[in-house]
């Protein structure tokens, strides 16, 4: 058994693996990105990302697919070396006529675009999940509210001290700051607050950690990033709407060729249905990069 001739193939075998993990992916975020469109003042989509960010199940995937992203660079940076360097310096006398596919030759350079586009990417959203960047965020006037009346009722108990009563005035005089600004309230808050019944239901959103700390006390635990608002925000900045969409344009052809690619590296390329593999690599990679890119559009649009 040569090792020399097995490694490459387990290489391009992983690569095309993660790969296909990768785009099973993509639909289930493009579709989560389309709820940003809905008209519901975000809802939708903050239910959706707080059952992202709380589930166990869907952060065992996350990590899964950190993993696979990783994987799936590094193998890509490591195959085209090892391929580059397999050629040498001597070049065939008569030209090469395979039928390569054009887009093969550029895939480390389309997946080189993603891959930076990706940093940034994790910069606006996934490391303000982590902490490492402050970004904007959200919490339930339910969890608000009970935090209130527990440190109401503390001070009536007469067991809080100076400091802490001092401190509770200063949070509740930042929280009614925060309550005054209807840019803070969603859509569901907003209605509750103008029923002749007003009950606490609905998010506090757009904070900063500044005004989540100074309204809510460093011990308060109950809110997450407004991934939402976060969104809105960086879609309403034309260039990076047009970067967004030039990278979506670019991850097109990366697609086209990729969705064929991994029907070759398992062995199920065959003359018979090569033509009907094509097709679904095309549809695919029109698919996903106009519903990601009618995201932004719509935002910008006002939509």
């Amino acid at each position: 058994m040569n090792l020399q001739k097995i490694m490459p193939i387990t290489q391009k075998m992983c690569l095309a693996a993660c790969g296909a993990f990768l785009l099973i992916f993509l639909p289930f975020h493009a579709g989560m990105n389309l709820c940003i469109l809905r008209d519901d003042g975000g809802e939708w989509y903050r239910n959706v990302c707080h059952f992202m960010g709380t589930n166990y199940i869907v952060k065992v995937f996350e990590v899964v697919l950190l993993v696979c992203v990783l994987l799936h660079i590094l193998l890509a940076i490591f195959v085209t070396l090892q391929n580059y360097l397999s050629r040498g310096t001597q070049r065939y006398k008569i030209p090469n006529k395979s039928h390569t596919h054009f887009m093969s030759k550029y895939m480390i350079w389309t997946g080189g675009i993603m891959a930076c586009f990706l940093v940034l990417h994790f910069m606006n959203f996934y490391f303000v999940k982590l902490g490492f960047v402050q970004g904007k965020y959200c919490t339930k006037i339910e969890r608000v509210d009970t935090a209130f009346k527990q440190k109401a009722l503390l001070i009536q108990s007469g067991k809080a001290s100076e400091e802490q009563k001092n401190t509770f005035v200063k949070q509740y005089q930042m929280l009614n700051q925060i309550s005054s600004d209807t840019t803070k309230m969603d859509r569901k808050l907003k209605l509750s607050m103008l029923s002749d019944n007003p009950t606490p239901n609905g998010y506090l959103v757009n904070l900063s950690k500044t005004e989540v700390t100074q309204a809510f006390g460093t011990d308060f635990k109950y809110y997450e990033p407004d991934f939402y608002t976060m969104a809105k925000d960086l879609f309403a900045n034309k260039v990076y709407s047009i970067i967004y969409l030039f990278v979506f344009f670019v991850l097109a052809f990366h697609l086209f060729h990729a969705v064929s690619s991994i029907f070759q590296t398992f062995g199920l390329s065959h003359p018979k249905y090569n033509t009907l593999v094509e097709v679904i690599s095309l549809c695919y990679a029109i698919v996903i990069p106009i519903a990601f890119g009618i995201v932004p559009l719509g935002v910008l649009l006002g939509l």
